[in-house]
Parts: C-alpha cells; structure tokens; sequence
C-alpha cells in the first residue's frame, strides 16, 4: 500500500503530563472509554493529517502518543447513517437506519430492536453518558438516548435543533437545560464533560461525546488566533470552531491525568463522515481552501473516500503504544471492541469485528473485513437518485455506482488513493463481483427504497 504521508504540526500550547492528585480510579479493572464524535471533520483537517492552516495542537499531540488509522471509515456519507452504525455495529445496507430523516421522524429514530453499544455496557455494569448531537431519537421514541442505554444525556435530540449553536435550551434528560442569553452549545458540552470526568466513579463509565464542530453554521463566539489573518471571514470561522474544539480536548486529556483516570481510560476521537460541502460559497472554495479532504477524492454524501475515510486516533498512553495502522476498520467496529474491553459478549448478528488487536500490536489476531459498504440517497427535492460505494479490502478495490443499473467504476486504491483512475473496463471479473456484491448486500427498506437512477453530482458542485 502507498503510505500516506502525515506530518507533525509543531505547535503545542497544551501538555498532557500525569501529574499527581486525587485519584478517582474506577473500582473495576474494565477501562472506561470516551468516544469524541467531531461533525464534517475531514481527513485533512488536523495538522497530524496533513492540514497546513488550522491549529490543532492537542489532536496532533493525541495522535502522536496514540495509535492513528490511516484507513478508518466513517458509518456513511452524511450524520444519521454514520452514528446509527457506529451505535449498533451493523454497516448501512443492514442497519435500519440507512440516511438522513429529510423531514420524516420515524427515520430518525432507533427500533426497540436495535441494540446500542451503550445498552450492552449499561448491562455489563458501566455508567453511561450522551453530551452532544444524538439525532436517532427524540424524547418518547424508542430511540431516545435514556432509551437506548444511556443514564445520562444533555445535547440535541435531532440533527435539524443541532444546526442552532445559540439554542434557547438543550435535552437533559427527561427535561431541559436551560442556556444563557448567547451560550455556545459546544461550550456547554464541554462543560457537562469536565463535570461528568470529575464527578466519582464507582462503576467504569462510557462517556459519548458527541461535539457538532465544525458543522455548519460558522458563527462561534470569537475568530481566536484567526483575528490576522488575510482570509475570508467565514473561514476564519471555520478554523476557529476546529482550534476551539481541539483546546477543549486538550482539556479533557489534561484532567484524565490530573485525577488519574488516564491510566485506565481509552479516548477515541473521529469524524461521523468526509468534510461538507461549501454551503452556498460555490465550487467547494472553503474545502480546497483548507484542503479538508487532504489527498482524497470526495466530500460529505461522496462515497468516494473523500466522503467515508476519517481521521481516527485512540489514546490510551498507559496501555497503547504509539503508531501507526493501515487496516481498514469501520464504525461497526467500535461495538464489538468496546465490549471486547468491557468483556461483554457482543450480539451475533453485527457487521463489527473488535479492533482490540490491531490497538495492542496483535495485528496477526485481527480477523480483519472481507467487504465494506455504504450509500448516500437523494430521496426528494429537484435532485433524485444514489450513490453506492463497496470496498474489497483483501486487495483494497473500490467500487463505485450511480443508481443500481449505473455502470460500476472501479478505484485500486494501493495506486490510485485519489481515484482518479477507474479500471473497470479493464477488470471486468472484478466488476462483476463488486457489482453482485451490491445488489444483495442492502437489506430491503421501505423507508429507505434506492432509486434505480443515480445521482451524480462532482464534488466540485456538490
């Protein structure tokens, strides 16, 4: 495989130092887990990743004492899709829910069927907590976080209310966390997960945060350090959200060393999918700008790997050895690595496959995926149609279709990383499968039925 070049960004203005205090230590030796869940981060947003403009101190720090994989793939293209999988552990042609609601709830909401990573660690003993954007239920449904295993939640119930930074109030719980007059959201989660970290632990913990940076709108409380810079105003915006989010995960480490939870605690911190487009700025200018999507092919609602592949680091210095992984991994694989971790059994049925291994060095233990999928669906609007994408990953072939009857394109992303070849024609064999592979893979959804027609739309346009 070509490697991926990665560089270090220099700048640190945070230290991650164990230093000595009082201890709240989990009575348990099952390690809690923190899982940070950014919006429309790209691939090459973080300085780690390649990205040149934004600061991202503390991530760049994260990663370099951690373990990064280079070849992780988000749940799908777009939010709704992406967290379902990473919660239940079945890719999108088996989950329920297969794309975003496009105004209809009941395909915003998680079954009673649907078993969430946090149920099986609220079973298994752990003390669960939601701070941020869950968007697979709302209060009363099936699918509200209290529903599905968590004990605690403050954030948004829905993807829409998370659009609004400057929210009047957010769900807690059963009722409502009300704001002051011009509070950022994001601080306030950050603020609910100081609070969670430094309250005592009697029981291990899973703490799902999921932030809403940099997701649009761009209108954080201050532009800092961007104030100088020759740039448009609404990217300095967009920089800023990222440096805020970063300074506050610098926080978070920082008081995992403080109280000694470090010692016995994983974070995980990624992206939902690829970077968003330019909304309304034309021809992706902040996404080439910043080169979000560094040497990938794609943006959100691609399933190009501009669209799919995310960052991904886990950290957990007094159990990970810093490094680096190439093999894919997915979003269905956190369920069934978390309860590797928590030595839970995981249900039968999940697409997952523990990365536990592959985090410990035991690369030769990981069973490692046959096959990857994912779809993005244009249900309504002056645009109709799909896009499916598949992934050998054996031989690390992608496949690409527009519409079920569209031609199959075919990437060999060993040479070709950026997609920009497609040898379809010349492996037709290969075609063939991937095209068979798609056609029976998807799990029929009256909800979610796939348009025959595709949708094709450059990222350049989108």
């Amino acid at each position: 495989m070509n490697k991926i070049i990665i560089r270090y960004c220099l700048i640190s203005f945070l230290f991650f130092i164990p230093m000595k205090g009082k201890a709240q230590s989990t009575t348990s030796k099952k390690p809690n887990i923190i899982f940070i869940l950014s919006d429309d981060l790209g691939y090459g947003d973080i300085g780690f990743f390649g990205q040149k403009k934004i600061l991202t101190p503390s991530l760049d720090k994260m990663a370099k004492e951690g373990m990064v994989f280079t070849q992780h793939y988000a749940g799908g293209p777009v939010c709704s899709p992406s967290r379902a999988c990473l919660m239940t552990g079945l890719h999108q042609g088996h989950g329920y829910i297969k794309g975003n609601p496009g105004g209809m709830p009941e395909r915003e909401q998680l079954r009673d069927e649907d078993t969430t990573v946090a149920e099986l660690l609220q079973n298994a003993g752990y003390e669960t907590a939601c701070i941020g954007k869950w968007g697979l239920g709302q209060p009363g449904t099936s699918g509200y976080p209290l529903n599905k295993g968590f004990n605690y939640f403050v954030g948004y119930d829905t993807h829409v209310a998370a659009h609004n930074y400057y929210p009047e109030s957010l769900h807690r719980n059963n009722g409502k966390l009300k704001l002051k007059d011009g509070e950022y959201s994001h601080d306030v989660f950050t603020r609910e997960a100081m609070n969670f970290l430094n309250k005592k632990h009697d029981k291990p913990f899973f703490l799902y945060l999921a932030y809403t940076i940099p997701h649009g709108p761009f209108n954080p409380p201050d532009i800092t350090p961007y104030e100088a810079k020759d740039w448009p105003d609404k990217f300095k915006k967009y920089a800023a959200m990222i440096t805020r989010m970063d300074r506050d995960i610098g926080k978070i480490l920082q008081l995992l060393a403080t109280n000694g939870l470090g010692k016995n605690t994983l974070v995980i911190f990624t992206s939902d999918n690829g970077p968003q487009s330019s909304y309304g700025q034309g021809s992706n200018s902040m996404t080439k700008f910043f080169d979000s999507n560094g040497p990938l092919r794609g943006i959100k609602r691609d399933v190009l790997e501009g669209g799919i592949r995310i960052p991904y680091i886990a950290w957990w210095p007094e159990k990970i050895k810093a490094g680096t992984s190439d093999v894919p991994t997915a979003f269905q694989d956190f369920l069934p690595t978390a309860c590797d971790l928590g030595g839970i059994k995981p249900p039968g049925n999940i697409d997952g496959i523990s990365m536990v291994p592959l985090l410990f060095g035991n690369n030769d233990k990981f069973k490692g995926h046959e096959m990857m999928y994912w779809e993005f669906i244009r249900m309504g609007g002056k645009t109709k149609g799909s896009r499916q994408g598949a992934l050998d990953v054996r031989n690390n072939i992608k496949a690409v279709r527009y519409g079920t009857k569209g031609e199959i394109e075919l990437y060999f992303l060993n040479d070709d990383l950026s997609e920009k070849n497609n040898v379809a024609k010349q492996y037709p064999g290969i075609s063939k499968q991937m095209k068979a592979y798609m056609d029976s893979v998807r799990t029929p959804s009256k909800l979610w039925p796939i348009p025959e027609e595709g949708w094709v739309v450059s990222e350049d346009k989108e």
